[in-house]
């Protein structure tokens, strides 16, 4: 040890190595809050998805006990199909928001989402139970058994209440459903149907870390036209739209964007129609329609 003026003090060359960490480690903490802010900045300007209005803001739709929850778009009937949870209701609609048809179940079930597949078929997800169940619905039908419904639970985490399973998007191409755990955390599953035999895969949509952009994932939507992906938040109030190259876009459901008046309160369900045209359902019973400008 070498002394100064009495004092004990570090050799020459150890005071040289710790004037060194110090710089090192401040340029670390430099380097890391250039790239929160950079993060940072980017999140809150993002790329926006500019080209719709609100055409249809709010309806209310009438007489509905449950809240409206998922929102499907059929594309053979040109109908949209919605659920409630409580009581369990399956509702067909115009593309204005008008009821045109109330098909109850045979048993009550937490309806979270409904997604149409094709040949009268849709996927229905009972929140709690963590299962999917898939029924035929015609132009007759009243009322659709559920109970006895072929069923599939997929292997997402939903032992934990309310953040089982909750979008659904079905990707007819590749006989796939894209599906999303709710929240703790928000992830991503394929759903792999071959001939009734299923198989439960994480997406490599995980990957963009969309829990830095959402709190939740309330609907999801796959648009067979342009093979976008739509992704719903309640909590966010959001749209994130994920293009094939897996580019994010986002739209604010906050008022003032898009034409809205106010904003919009629990948005819970996503349908696009193949002609430019969004849709969206949220809780209690309000019915929103965007157009292409």
């Amino acid at each position: 040890m070498e002394t100064y003026r009495g004092y004990l003090t570090l050799p020459f060359f150890l005071r040289g190595f710790m004037k060194n960490k110090k710089t090192k480690i401040f340029a670390g903490f430099i380097i890391a809050l250039v790239c929160i802010f950079s993060f940072y900045y980017y999140i809150t300007n993002y790329p926006q998805i500019d080209n719709y209005h609100v055409t249809i803001d709010a309806k209310q739709i009438s007489g509905l006990e449950g809240g409206l929850s998922g929102l499907t778009w059929n594309k053979d009937t040109q109908t949209l199909f919605a659920v409630t949870d409580a009581p369990s209701l399956i509702l067909e609609l115009s593309t204005d928001g008008k009821v045109l048809r109330r098909i109850k179940t045979d048993t009550p079930a937490d309806l979270e989402a409904i997604e149409y597949i094709g040949n009268q078929r849709f996927y229905l997800s009972k929140e709690k139970s963590g299962t999917l169940a898939i029924i035929t619905i015609n132009n007759d039908t009243q009322k659709v058994d559920i109970s006895h419904a072929e069923t599939y639970r997929p292997t997402v985490q939903a032992d934990k209440q309310n953040s089982g399973v909750e979008g659904l998007a079905w990707k007819p191409e590749l006989s796939r459903m894209v599906t999303a755990q709710e929240k703790k955390p928000v992830r991503i599953f394929n759903i792999l149907d071959n001939e009734g035999v299923f198989k439960t895969d994480k997406s490599p949509l995980n990957e963009l870390m969309l829990s830095w952009y959402v709190r939740d994932i309330s609907g999801m939507d796959f648009d067979g036209s342009t093979s976008n992906l739509y992704i719903l938040s309640d909590i966010s109030q959001k749209v994130v739209l994920v293009d094939r190259e897996h580019n994010l876009k986002f739209m604010s459901l906050t008022a003032g964007h898009y034409g809205l008046a106010r904003d919009i309160p629990q948005p819970e369900g996503i349908a696009t129609d193949g002609m430019g045209n969004l849709y969206i359902v949220s809780e209690p019973n309000l019915f929103y329609k965007f157009s292409p400008r």
